[in-house]
């Protein structure tokens, strides 16, 4: 099976096989007998009559460490046993102390994934007399949740979104969680950036709740700092425990590049031949859009596959799961609704019709293949854009990466905001501030009339429950713009400042597969209009950032620049839009709005003042700093492991350049990025060097974000510059902001 398709992959003269890495079977390390640990005997004879006599190294040593009462931080791939590190010391736990309500509280980023665990987790318990496991989540029916507190479960499975409207709302839920001895986050690597702040003030308050004694786990396979994420997430120090190998079967890498045909091409392409040769084949695509798209190309080329993604039903989406699961589908295109560890059974290979935005990303999607001992495959089609075209020159440096480390920035007002008044609410805080940052934040939380002090006690006000109503989710941050058709029901919602950019009048906005164009923005809403499914158009924004203020709080020099990193407040102001051809991105037209839309929101991010060259004139030096901003931004990428919209930038023709988080409050990516600087500019240099066009194109110096259609911008000009920076023959550039912003 395995020559025979790559043979056939390797003769088809549409494509370049750009590389190819094997990854050979690893088994990892073993471990003890499970008859050797300090267990009940009884929870060992049950344990050995299911199969599970023998440990791995890093499953011992966890469940030594849980059994002494120390917190841990577990990183192990994916399909090794991870649940069984945490489980069996909570089971021992739960078997000795049986009929007493919850010992452990275990925490899944999403509903769907707590309620496939469940399924693992009752395949353990279903024999111990006393220990019963149930999900408490927001689908959890009345009649489940009436059960939850009258008979409470040892094991309750939850997710951080049901934990935080619980804690505000349920005092039966706070008093479940008198005697919880382990609480445990499963696949932790999710919790970064704004989601990650979110649980980690979520964590906080739940402690209040929580015995002494309590023991944290956090779990992931791909996990660069376990040990800064289990402090972060609960404030606690632990034993990290790292386990690499575990591979059963034998993995081939493929890096394709299309010739003369599209990604979605190339992808069908690879779809069919896998499909005819009866392998098990698992398309990821990143947005809606492209799976709806990859979706319609297939049954149209009547290939039989299903579409997994968010929007969907959750019937719908179990339904497929299970299909795929007994093979009764051969092929399913997910979003990354199927990265975690969902149960979808056995895959043969991946295919990723883009490249994953992080590495971390690229490690959790092949984690589904190759889990049953013969070989599988992992196909990455590169496209025309700067960071295809850099691993298409330097593929080994793509397979050589670590881990992406996880971040998050507790210090993030607006997220804190939320939080603080939540604990205020619940009576958790008095008015004895722990730190500068808490103290300032509730002066402004009086100031904006969300708290009083009644009696030298904080008291929250209705404006700051109507504010705490509002604010319910953890995914995201700031103000909603709330989407409605042409009917005003209900179609979805964006969070400022993209919703200015996706959401303008005249807007093409792409919603679970459906096209609408947008007639109307009147803040808190944007009237949408649906469109036929064949409407070929997108539509991007034409928009500038400019700098109310910035507030440093850390300063160094790289290679002659003066690098700086604080506090910012960006105005950011759509003014038009460019209709563009799907298929194609030709430009159709462009249109100028009727009115501005403007958005201001804080943030944090770092401000660089390069040197200009005064024989380039204004226009020349605009064109340089705007091509280093695109490029520096792209370097970043792959360097930190950011999204493509986790960072934003503005350059100014004075030789001022501001990279920034792109969320309100910030991400702590920008503070990731200063320490990494001289690698981003040595990269961003060989990027730019190592393209061959005129004075700019799609595989360098373009940015599909860019607020100016990629127009100012020159290669050769900014390759100059990046040159005697990085040779380190400037000698310091200072002077004042001034020219018109580009981003």
């Amino acid at each position: 099976m395995g020559g025979k398709l790559l043979d056939e992959i390797k003769g088809n003269r549409n494509h370049k096989i750009i590389y190819v890495k094997v990854d050979k079977p690893e088994g990892a390390e073993l471990g003890c007998l499970i008859r050797d640990l300090p267990l009940s005997p009884s929870i060992v004879e049950n344990l050995e009559r299911k199969g599970l006599r023998r440990l791995y190294r890093f499953q011992e040593e966890s469940i030594r460490s849980l059994l002494k009462g120390e917190n841990v931080a577990i990183s192990a791939p994916t399909g090794m046993g991870k649940t069984e590190a945490f489980l069996i010391p909570v089971l021992n736990e739960a078997f000795l102390n049986p009929f007493e309500g919850p010992v452990a509280l275990l925490i899944y980023p999403t509903k769907a994934l707590a309620r496939d665990q469940l399924k693992r987790i009752y395949s353990l318990t279903s024999t111990f007399y006393g220990v019963r496991a149930a999900v408490y989540d927001g689908d959890t029916p009345r009649e489940e949740k009436k059960k939850v507190f009258e008979y409470p479960p040892s094991i309750l499975i939850t997710n951080p979104d049901m934990i935080h409207v619980s804690l505000l709302s349920s005092r039966r839920f706070r008093e479940l969680l008198s005697g919880i001895k382990f609480i445990v986050l499963d696949d932790a690597h999710v919790y970064t950036g704004v989601f990650g702040t979110h649980v980690a003030y979520v964590i906080r308050r739940l402690k209040k709740y929580l015995p002494k004694g309590v023991r944290f786990v956090i779990s992931s396979a791909t996990v660069g700092n376990p040990g800064y994420l289990l402090k972060a997430l609960t404030g606690c120090e632990g034993r990290v425990i790292v386990e690499r190998r575990g591979r059963k079967g034998e993995v081939i890498h493929v890096m394709v590049k299309p010739l003369g045909r599209s990604k979605a091409s190339e992808c069908l392409y690879l779809l069919r031949k896998c499909l005819k040769e009866g392998i098990k084949t698992l398309v990821f695509a990143d947005s809606h859009f492209l799976v709806e798209y990859l979706g319609r190309l297939a049954k149209k080329y009547g290939l039989r596959i299903g579409i997994h993604r968010a929007g969907l039903k959750p019937e719908e989406r179990e339904d497929v799961e299970e299909r795929f699961r007994k093979g009764e589908l051969s092929a399913v295109i997910a979003t990354p609704t199927l990265e975690l560890g969902i149960d979808i059974g056995d895959v043969d290979c991946v295919i990723l019709p883009t490249i994953p935005p992080t590495y971390t990303k690229y490690v959790q999607r092949v984690g589904r293949c190759g889990r049953r001992g013969r070989i599988a495959y992992v196909f990455t089609i590169l496209g025309n854009d700067p960071i295809s075209s850099y691993y298409e020159k330097y593929p080994q440096e793509f397979f050589e990466r670590e881990y992406d480390p996880v971040v998050m920035d507790l210090e993030n007002k607006e997220i804190a905001k939320l939080h603080i008044l939540a604990m205020v609410a619940e009576g958790l805080l008095t008015y004895t501030p722990s730190s500068p940052f808490e103290r300032e934040l509730l002066e402004e939380l009086r100031l904006l009339g969300y708290l009083r002090i009644s009696k030298g006690t904080l008291r929250i006000t209705r404006k700051g429950s109507r504010f705490l109503a509002e604010h319910k989710g953890l995914r995201g941050i700031g103000e909603v713009v709330r989407i409605v058709d042409e009917r005003g029901r209900g179609i979805g919602f964006r969070e400022l400042p993209m919703a200015i950019r996706e959401l303008h009048p005249g807007a093409i906005y792409l919603h679970a597969g459906r096209v609408y164009v947008v007639k109307e923005y009147r803040f808190p809403f944007a009237k949408a209009l649906r469109m036929p499914p064949n409407f070929d158009l997108i539509t991007s924004p034409l928009y500038y950032t400019s700098p109310a203020y910035f507030k440093p709080s850390l300063t160094k020099e790289v290679s002659g620049i003066k690098v700086e990193y604080g506090g910012l407040k960006l105005i950011e102001t759509v003014y038009g839009y460019v209709v563009k051809e799907f298929g194609t991105g030709r430009d159709v037209r462009e249109e100028l709005l009727k009115e501005r839309l403007s958005y201001a929101f804080c943030t944090k991010g770092i401000k660089m003042i390069l040197p200009i060259r005064e024989e380039w004139g204004e226009w020349g030096n605009a064109a340089a700093l705007h091509a280093i901003e695109h490029v520096f931004i792209t370097a970043s990428q792959t360097i930190v492991g950011a999204s493509p919209n986790d960072l934003g930038g503005i350059s100014f023709p004075s030789g001022h350049i501001f990279v920034y988080d792109s969320y309100p409050g910030g991400s702590g990516i920008s503070r990731e990025l200063v320490d990494k600087i001289p690698y981003v500019l040595k990269r961003a240099l060989r990027i730019l060097g190592d393209c061959d066009c005129l004075d700019g194109c799609p595989r360098c110096i373009y940015s599909p974000y860019c607020g100016n259609n990629n127009r100012v911008l020159s290669r050769r000009k900014a390759l100059a510059l990046l040159k005697d920076i990085v040779k380190g023959n400037i000698k310091g550039a200072e002077g004042e902001l001034s020219g018109k912003p580009l981003v």
